[in-house]
Parts: structure tokens; sequence; C-alpha cells
């Protein structure tokens, strides 16, 4: 558990992966049968290219204790290795303790080459090995592990999802658009379910995602990032706007957007931001502020969603529950997608069906842009998803079961979206709640059902094989 004033202990908060800065030395594994391993010993730890073979063994079955006793950035990987079986690449390029450079030393005959780079390899060097080949890999061995680098990412390899499927996730093309999350109630969860669907979209589907704080009570969006929110918040946002004549651009955008994709984990390696954060006020006062109040709100709202949508896949907006506060409101009419959270308390369905009505009534907005999710959901309450629906007037979009493992308050309280270590496996509670989340982000972009398919059907994970 994380909270404020509470240090975690070291042990805790070492991190397990391994990286080098400046001129730390690249750590490199060979393995292989001897004539392709003995070339890389001209690598000896002390030479002058930063490279350095910490270890060369024949068995692939050998290799497991000597990634945790040498931790290194690059294994060269040889399928002539004894042990060596075709799962190998992939179990090491999805290491969960940190990015790990596969470069494959492929014989000159055969398709080895083109498959390990199918299962993750970065690269490959064809044998003979020879003094040109160990000088070149060592030129080239800093921008290879670079590479993995930027391929791996710990919600991603966690999930256990091959990374064939999701790379083809991210390379499909779907509308994007503004989508907001509302009830007109509290506590029904619009915060969790964006933030978490804000995740998938940008750290599993790949998309370039911006989310947007936008609750006048003060933004809670930094409390399930555990992020501290400074001088990148809609207050400050406003304010440029204001200043600069009810203008925005893109690069005042972009100097209050913190990009989280490193502050999910530091290991991940950044070429493009994938998600983004606007963050919420921080002292519910600046909410009268002129910047944000009526008219002036809803303009700046307004422009800014008309902005960001020209920028980023998908803009995900965390609406707070009162329509007829500016920004609110601007939210609303310039979003092309309204998920619209209920719970299935009659006291909450009743208020919250009378508003939509009157709000699409009276202002104009479009009923087809509306879909429903149903939060935290038990059939135990009474009430079908069918009946809500239909009373609703809505389409249903996604259920998401009651947790009753406790998993997702665990994760709200430690301050890390429930998404991140959820997506492998789970009890079949939270299992619930994952397929819930998932579908929620399937309705904002259906390619992202592919996952729910590879979960069901997906590889398993084999472990290192023992010696024979």
């Amino acid at each position: 558990m994380k909270f404020p004033g509470i240090k975690k202990d070291a042990k805790e908060e070492a991190p397990a992966a391994v990286a080098f800065e400046g001129n730390q030395p690249v750590n490199v594994i060979v393995v292989g049968p001897g004539n392709v391993g003995t070339p890389f010993l001209a690598l000896a730890p002390g030479n002058p290219s930063g490279v350095q073979m910490v270890s060369v063994i024949r068995d692939a079955a050998d290799l497991k204790g000597d990634l945790e006793r040498f931790k290194p950035h690059i294994v060269l990987l040889s399928p002539e290795a004894r042990n060596y079986h075709a799962d190998l690449v992939y179990e090491l390029t999805n290491n969960p303790d940190g990015p790990l450079a596969v470069v494959a030393l492929a014989p000159p005959t055969g398709t080895f080459g083109q498959e390990m780079a199918q299962q993750g390899a970065v690269g490959f060097y064809t044998t003979p090995i020879t003094t040109a080949i160990v000088e070149k890999f060592a030129a080239e061995a800093r921008s290879l592990y670079d590479l993995a680098r930027e391929k791996w990412h710990k919600p991603l390899i966690d999930s256990g999802v091959d990374r064939r499927t999701l790379e083809s996730i991210g390379a499909q093309a779907y509308k994007t658009g503004v989508v907001t999350f509302w009830s007109t109630k509290g506590g029904d969860g619009k915060t969790v379910l964006a933030v978490n669907t804000a995740c998938l979209l940008g750290l599993f589907a790949g998309k370039h995602v911006l989310l947007i704080d936008t609750d006048m009570n003060c933004g809670r969006v930094h409390l399930h990032l555990e992020v501290k929110p400074e001088q990148n918040t809609l207050f400050h946002l406003a304010s440029d706007y204001m200043t600069n004549s009810n203008t925005l651009t893109g690069q005042i955008l972009r100097r209050r957007v913190v990009s989280v994709d490193r502050i999910m984990d530091p290991r991940t390696k950044v070429v493009e931001p994938r998600l983004d954060v606007l963050f919420g006020l921080t002292d519910i006062l600046q909410s009268s502020h002129p910047a944000l109040k009526g008219e002036q709100g809803q303009a700046f709202m307004m422009a800014l969603l008309d902005l960001a949508q020209r920028l980023y896949d998908f803009v995900l907006v965390d609406m707070g529950s009162n329509t007829q506060i500016g920004t609110h409101f601007g939210s609303l009419m310039s979003s092309d997608m309204v998920i619209f959270i209920c719970s299935s308390d009659k006291s909450s369905l009743m208020p919250n069906r009378d508003t939509v009505k009157r709000l699409i009534q009276q202002a104009d907005i479009a009923p087809d842009k509306f879909f429903m999710v149903l939060n935290r959901y038990d059939a135990r309450d009474g009430l079908s998803p069918k009946d809500i629906s239909e009373y609703m007037g809505m389409p249903l979009a996604a259920v998401v079961a009651e947790d009753t493992s406790r998993e997702m308050m665990l994760a709200v309280n430690d301050g890390k979206p429930f998404v991140l270590s959820h997506l492998g496996k789970n009890n079949a509670a939270a299992e619930q709640t994952m397929h819930g989340l998932l579908a929620v982000a399937e309705t904002i972009y259906p390619p992202m059902g592919q996952i729910i398919t590879e979960r069901s059907g997906g590889r398993g994970r084999r472990l290192f094989k023992a010696k024979k």
C-alpha cells in the first residue's frame, strides 16, 4: 500500500530491471556451440568497446541461472545451442524483470534468423562469426538494447498476451475521437473506469491517448496514478487559454500534459509517449477562477477538446456530475461518445434517467452517442442488466462486475490502475471485472476484442527446459 508520508522499505523500492547509463558497460551472454561463442571472447571485461561478455554457455538449459547471476542486457543466441527450443526467444523477450535484447546467431542455411525475429529477436548475425561481425556487434550493441527497451513494457509482459496480437491491434485503424465518462451521481466509478480504459487504449492497444480530469470538485485521477500534480492541471491550461486571448496551440497543450508511460514503469524507454494526462484541480477554490467559470469555462473546454482530438487518437474525459458547470457542459457538447455509468441502485437510476432525458431535450445533444456501462454489478441486486438498459433507454456497452476479491480496491489504494497488474491470470472474481473493463475499451475501440479472444485461447508460457 502507498500512502503519503509512509515510505516503502528499501527492498520493495529497489528496481528489478537492468539498465545502463552513460558509459556503463553493456553486459552480454552468448549461448551457442564453441565455434559460435569463442570469437566473442575478444569482448572480455575491460575491453575498450564498452561491450563485455559476462558468460559464454553451450547449453540453453544453463541460461536461466546465468540470467539471474549476471543480469545481462543482451543474449546472443544460436539455435544450434543444446536444448534450444522454438519458444526460447519469446520467453527471453518477455522477461518480466526488465528489457532483454535477443540477437540471433543464425546458420547460413535455413530460416532461423527470420523465425527468431518473428519471435521477438531484435536482429541477427549469420555464422560463421568473424572478427568483423564481433566488431559490428560491439558498435551496434547499445542501439540493439535500446530497440528492445522500446518494445518492452511491463504491463504487456505481465499480461501474457502474445506481443504479435498487441502489435496487430495497435496497427488497426478505427474511428477516433472524444469520449466522456459521466454519471450524475458521485461514487459510481467514473474515474476508475476512465483511468483503466486510458491505460488499455494507450499502454496495451498502442494508441495515442490523452486523459483529461475535468471534475470541478477537485480531480482524483492523480491518486489512481500516484502522481503529484504540479504545473500540469486543467486550471493552469485554462489560465493559459485566457491569457492567450482565448486561443490554444499544440505547444501550449504539450507544455501542460504529463506523459505517464515511464511513470507506470521507469524501465520503459519512451520514444513516442502513448498516454498523456492533464490532471484536475488541486484546490476546489480554483473552480471559481474566471478562467473556468461559466461561458468562459465552456469555451475553454470546447477549444481544448477540438485541439486535442486533432493531436491524439483518443481523448478521454473524466467529467464531474453537475452539467450546470461550464467545463462539464462543454465536455458533453464536444464528445463523440458518452460512456454513461450506472449502478444497479434504483435511487441512482431514476435521477440519472431524468437528467439525461432533460439534457437531450433541452441541450440538443444527440441521444445516440450515449452508451451505458453498468458498474460494480452483482446479480443478487435484483435488477438485470437488460432491464436497467431498457429503463435507461441506452444501449448496454459493458457490465463491470463487483470485484468481490477486492483486488480493484487494492489497486486504487495502491495508486496503480487495476489493468496494469490484472490483464494476466486472475482469480475468478477479478477476472470478471477485467473482462468488463476490456468490454468498455472495446466499445470505444472494437479491435480490443482480440485481447478478450486471446485470453480465452491464447498461448501459454513455457518454462526453460530442464537438462536431458
